[in-house]
């Protein structure tokens, strides 16, 4: 399988409203779909398309906050078709090497639900809480850290 990653293009956004409705509602609350429009429409320049022969299969933001000496991952998922095929876990770690490449955070948050955590703690990611049908009933905040070195 050959995953590329590129910055997100305002050609994208059809094939990922399309990706987000397929992860609604076991990830994502219908109404979390203008949240994300807008978040593209703001920190696209941040957002990572994942592309696996030509096909569009998901995507990821992340930040960074010198100020604070803060990165974090954002508004990540893929076709169901594709999880479970190591493609989430390479678009994890590509945000996360951006990150670490800026040098300008010392650790990396993410908020994520009960459905997708245990994804993270297994890239290092410790929990620091939780909060019940925080996004909509039945999917729960689960904040997490990853320590960097």
């Amino acid at each position: 399988m050959d995953i590329t990653f590129r910055t997100y293009e305002l050609s994208d956004r059809t094939d990922l409203e399309e990706i987000f409705l397929l992860n609604t509602p076991k990830y994502f609350a219908p109404e979390e779909l203008g949240d994300f429009l807008e978040y593209l429409d703001i920190f696209g320049d941040d957002y990572v398309v994942a592309v696996v022969d030509g096909r569009i299969v998901g995507g990821g933001g992340y930040w960074i906050r010198s100020s604070d000496h803060q990165g974090g991952l954002s508004w990540a998922f893929l076709r169901p078709d594709f999880q479970g095929t190591g493609v989430g876990k390479a678009l994890a770690v590509y945000r996360i090497e951006q990150i670490k490449a800026s040098g300008g955070a010392k650790m990396i948050l993410v908020e994520t639900s009960q459905h997708s955590f245990g994804f993270y703690e297994k890239l290092g990611f410790k929990l620091l809480s939780q909060q019940p049908d925080y996004w909509a009933p039945g999917i729960d905040l689960y904040s997490a850290v990853l320590e960097l070195e």
